[in-house]
């Protein structure tokens, strides 16, 4: 008899689902802001940090959700929630080809923002640990990566069309695309453990091994519940690193306008430029996942630090001649995916994975209503002193601050169980 091929794990399909999250509605929606700042200014006649604003009501509206997003992720069927909440992402994206002033595009970004709260940061990684056991950071480093990728397309393609369609004929057609990418595959393809009958991935492999068992049953023991790790310094240090990475991580956004308005480049020099920073944050996704499962989560708080510091550095020389910006911007990029990569595994290092998503959720909720409610505040370097000059040094301060930051909380994490464990025996 032929033996029966194993079959995929269904969290493979999952894998798959958030991919077309990623480079459907998610790629679509990060560029909708890079290469339209030069033209939208221009014709509207506001100030970048005007438009820019757009950015921050977004991160408001997201943040503000992010807890009840957590609870119907949870409760509810999720493919449905994500489903509906992508559907809205699209009508809020194709809207921003009608606005006639800026503060009509604020419509959009609360529209988006909400929307957000079901599909993005949040709920990639509360997907990913609901069915990975095993390989959590490889995952959503690869997740991360494609979506940084995605990015990189949309940037480029919007050069492209803004050029040749105009801006609004632009928006129109990346919603028609991450409509046709992204809402079948989700309303079909996500589903919870539950709702498919079957176990996480990695967790029939830990049912086989006796070690294994022991190791997840005394882990499970240091979960924190949801009450326990707010009364802990050790999660606000962990949180305060969190909100570093969101502002922080912000500035490569504005390696687009910083190249087209203060170094006086084309915007097809502009374009480029986004795609690189993309590039880099597609391998660094990779590298960021893969580092914090084979090295911890130390080594991968130092490579953001590592990277941001020499890309910022280098960024000084693109004055003399603008060509360095290339390279400068994608070491940068290499560390841009610390806030969508090792923010989330820190957290979950810190407070394990029982009671994970009601925490993370409100840690993300903070994080964005500061880092995301203060985008805007980067675009002022620029409006107020003509240069991004100071951004690039709060950059490199902000990574720093929050690698230290973040291995103080493993530190006292670790020190929390070697106790705890001491007490049982």
């Amino acid at each position: 008899m032929k033996k029966d091929k194993p079959q995929m794990h269904y969290a493979w399909k999952i894998v798959i689902a958030c991919i077309l999250m990623k480079v459907g509605t998610g790629g679509a929606c990060m560029a909708a802001i890079g290469n339209f700042i030069a033209p939208i200014t221009s014709e509207l006649g506001c100030q970048v940090s005007q438009f820019t604003m757009f950015t921050s009501i977004q991160a408001v509206s997201m943040a503000l959700l992010y807890t009840t997003a957590a609870r119907f992720l949870i409760t509810k069927r999720i493919g449905l929630v994500i489903g509906f909440a992508s559907v809205l992402e699209v009508i809020g994206l194709a809207l921003m080809s009608t606005y006639r002033t800026v503060e009509m595009f604020y419509i959009s970004g609360a529209m988006i923002g909400i929307a957000q709260a079901f599909t993005g940061f949040v709920t990639t990684p509360i997907i990913l640990n609901m069915w990975f056991r095993k390989k959590n950071g490889t995952v959503l480093g690869i997740v991360t990566a494609i979506g940084t990728a995605a990015t990189m397309l949309y940037t480029l393609l919007s050069v492209q069309l803004i050029t040749a369609v105009g801006w609004r004929n632009a928006y129109l057609i990346m919603a028609a695309m991450a409509t046709v990418i992204t809402i079948p595959g989700v309303f079909i393809l996500i589903k919870s453990p539950e709702e498919v009958g079957c176990k996480p991935y990695g967790a029939d492999e830990e049912a086989d091994d006796h070690v294994a068992v022991a190791a997840a049953a005394q882990d499970s023991a240091y979960d924190l519940t949801r009450k326990q790790a707010f009364r802990m310094p050790l999660l606000y240090i962990a949180w305060a690193a969190c909100v570093l990475y969101s502002y922080g991580s912000g500035i490569a956004g504005y390696s687009t306008s910083f190249a087209t308005m203060e170094l006086k480049q084309t915007i097809n020099f502009g374009a480029l430029v986004g795609v690189i920073s993309s590039l880099g944050g597609t391998l660094g996704s990779l590298a960021v996942g893969r580092i914090n499962d084979k090295f911890g989560i130390k080594a991968g708080l130092l490579w953001g630090t590592v990277t941001t510091g020499l890309g910022y550095m280098l960024m000084f020389l693109s004055y003399r001649n603008p060509i360095f910006v290339y390279v400068a911007i994608f070491i940068v990029g290499l560390g841009s995916s610390m806030y969508m990569v090792q923010c989330p595994l820190l957290a979950r290092n810190i407070v394990g994975t029982k009671h994970y998503s009601q925490i993370w959720s409100l840690m993300m909720m903070i994080n964005s209503l500061i880092g995301g409610g203060l985008y805007a505040s980067i675009g002022l370097f620029y409006d107020k002193l003509g240069s991004y000059r100071g951004a690039f040094v709060m950059g490199i301060a902000l990574y720093a601050a929050a690698a230290i930051l973040g291995s103080i909380s493993i530190a006292l994490s670790k020190k929390r169980r070697t106790n705890q464990q001491s007490v049982t025996v």
